[in-house]
């Protein structure tokens, strides 16, 4: 027996651990030297002391801490065991360390309760090695939460299992509504064709099933509401500390800017590109048309001395010979004058300096009956009529007339082509004084459009279905009926021609 209690106090000694025995007042009955060490006391200034006023009397924010309520209290009163890692020991100089202690109760040979041995570590590195790996996760939390990139962690299933609020916010959600959600059906489901997006097809499954870093460049991702953004995203797969492959990191950026952008940049290169050639067709034209001026000219007083004899001999004969003539040259100097302008405004356009609208008093009879005569040539060679009605009677107008010619002049010109022989196309027009706006009409017995040209027939996309057609020239009608603050709209159908609504104030306001 003596040697066994020999052992015992052998082992209790050695022991890494602070060891206590408490009696039923809670005084030390035993204390090993690991608990003497920790606590800064000599065994003789332990055993007979009460314990909780020696070193458990406080509570880690400073305030009084009553044995009462004190567990170790409650294994030598109640006979229960209570485990702690939440309190301070106090050692004698008055300084604290965090403990990990057991209370268990002695009973004696009769079962009767005797005191209680106190089991104890001190747990100082534990906690501070919890509080570094704390602020560390605080930290990368800080990190994860302030990026503007958007941040996902994906298990084995694809599933959610960490979220940044950049991600939440470009994709719609809350992050309580991504966390444990399937990623690829939330939001990776479609391609940008509409049709379905197969999860094994996805490269971000690819990097949580085949171990590699998979990227794209450029995707859709949805959001909530349905819409959805261009996106360059990487996705790389996540390794524990024994390389087993626990999941993959998506970071991804909405690149519809960037896209627009790009876009903008490209489509600047091509105008640059476009305005040079202009510049230097523009530049061609212009000489090329001196001498069709210089020719015509010449061309009339020859002819005013050729009929001036001839008229002498036979005036019956030749009267209408001259009279076309006239019309002729007077139509070739007509126009080249406003190709010339037309060649100017390029000039204009390439140097950036795009001419404003100058508004005069116009009067629309005129400019249809210019525009007409401008055309009657490839009208007559098509079969085609040109109407004017009830333009005579119009009111006069403000307007910019050269742009206004080149309005009407393009919604002819563009309809001869596609009319049959016989056919026609009519400009009618009425005044509304009562709200200050002329309406023009006009109208073709061609071939109409279809829903498709017809939608885009005012845009930089219009088609044209002209043999060597650019599709700008309804384009430019529509940028010189809003420079006049109008409004021009179309009615068109496949076989059954084409109608345009033309409305033009009667006075420009600033």
């Amino acid at each position: 027996m003596i040697a066994e209690q020999r052992l015992n106090t052998l082992i209790l000694n050695a022991a890494g651990e602070g060891v206590l025995g408490l009696d039923l007042e809670g005084r030390h009955t035993f204390v090993n030297p690991a608990a003497t060490k920790m606590l800064g006391f000599t065994i003789d200034e332990l055993l007979g002391q009460p314990s909780h006023a020696l070193w458990h009397h406080t509570h880690a924010n400073g305030s009084p801490y009553p044995a009462t309520d004190c567990p170790i209290y409650g294994a030598y009163k109640e006979g229960q065991v209570y485990h702690g890692e939440t309190e301070v020991f106090w050692r004698k100089d008055g300084t604290a360390f965090p403990v990990q202690y057991t209370s268990t109760p002695i009973n004696d040979e009769l079962g009767e309760l005797a005191g209680a041995v106190v089991t104890f570590r001190d747990i100082s590195e534990r906690r501070e090695a919890e509080r570094t790996i704390a602020e560390l996760r605080r930290q990368n939390e800080y990190i994860l939460n302030s990026a503007g990139e958007g941040i996902f962690g994906l298990d084995l299933e694809g599933r959610h299992t960490f979220v940044n609020p950049a991600a939440a916010t470009m994709l719609g959600y809350e992050v309580g509504e991504l966390l444990g959600e399937s990623s690829h059906t939330l939001w990776h489901h479609t391609k940008e064709d509409g049709s379905h997006f197969p999860q094994e097809e996805c490269p971000i499954y690819g990097a949580y099933n085949d171990g590699f870093v998979h990227r794209g460049t450029d995707e859709l991702f949805w959001r909530k509401d349905g819409s959805s953004f261009s996106a360059h995203y990487c996705s790389t797969p996540l390794r524990n500390e024994q390389g087993i492959l626990m999941g993959a990191v998506v970071t991804f950026q909405d690149i519809t800017e960037q896209r627009r952008v790009a876009a903008q940049l490209l489509e600047a290169a091509k105008l640059a590109e476009v305005s040079r050639v202009l510049g230097n067709v523009g530049h061609d034209i212009k000489n090329m048309l001196m001498p069709v001026l210089t020719g015509t000219s010449l061309l009339e007083d020859e002819l005013a001395e050729v009929f001036a004899f001839v008229l002498k001999e036979d005036a019956k004969t030749w009267t209408q010979s001259k009279t076309t003539c006239t019309e002729l040259t007077e139509m070739i100097t007509n126009n080249a004058r406003r190709i010339q302008d037309r060649v100017r405004e390029i000039a204009d356009a390439v140097k950036g300096v795009t001419s404003e609208a100058i508004f005069s008093p116009c009067t629309l009879h005129d400019v249809v009956k210019g525009v007409f005569k401008s055309l009657q040539i490839s009208a007559k060679e098509k079969g085609v009529v040109l109407y004017a009605k009830g333009l005579e009677t119009l009111p006069i107008i403000q307007a910019d007339e050269r742009r206004l010619f080149a309005a009407l002049y393009n919604l002819t010109g563009n309809a001869i082509p596609e009319i049959q022989p016989g056919g026609s196309v009519t400009i009618s027009g009425q005044a509304n004084s009562d709200k200050g706006v002329l309406k023009l009409v006009v109208a073709d017995t061609g071939k109409g459009m279809s829903a498709d040209i017809r939608e885009r027939l005012f845009t930089s996309n219009a088609i044209s279905t002209k043999v060597g057609g650019t599709g700008l020239g309804t384009k430019i009608v529509k940028d010189v009926i809003d420079a006049h603050q109008g409004q021009i709209t179309v009615e068109s159908e496949e076989g059954k021609g084409t109608t345009f609504h033309l409305t033009l104030p009667l006075i420009q306001t600033t």
